[in-house]
């Protein structure tokens, strides 16, 4: 009996993960900007474009669905930082101001950082940020649901 309600649970919630990993891919194709570029099978990760400096990345592989969302120079601009707020609220119930505040903190102390890395969490929040000056610079900023 305990297997066959393990069994039960697993495909309950490995449904409820297709159901919200489908629900944020299907935001994410309303985007304006937003092409998508490539999609592993059974949509684990999906990857998407806008412009040559933007890339988005949406993991459905393990536990609740996460985002990497990357700027390919020196300083995002603020249309950057609006798509990581957007895109992060799909993943997170923080309002995308609060997410765009964060990102934007979160990239300066990776700045400061001699590891490019640093980490903010908050309730319903956390973000990881890689952010670099070097060889032209580049940002990362990460999006998990709490």
């Amino acid at each position: 009996m305990k297997i066959g309600c393990s069994l039960a649970m697993l495909v309950l919630s490995t449904a409820a993960l297709a159901d919200s990993c489908d629900k944020i891919l299907t935001a994410l194709q309303q985007e304006r900007h937003l092409t998508q570029v490539k999609q592993t099978e059974g949509k684990q990760t999906t990857e998407y474009r806008d412009g040559p400096n933007i890339s988005l990345s949406v993991s459905c592989s393990i536990g609740k669905p996460n985002l990497a969302i990357t700027w390919d120079g020196p300083e995002p601009d603020q249309a950057y930082y609006d798509l990581v707020g957007r895109a992060g609220s799909l993943v997170s119930p923080r309002p995308a101001a609060d997410i765009v505040k964060f990102s934007k903190q979160c990239r300066k102390q990776a700045l400061k950082d001699d590891s490019e890395i640093a980490a903010i969490e908050q309730k319903g929040l956390a973000l990881e940020c890689q952010a670099f000056a070097r060889d032209g610079g580049g940002t990362t900023i990460s999006v998990f649901a709490e």
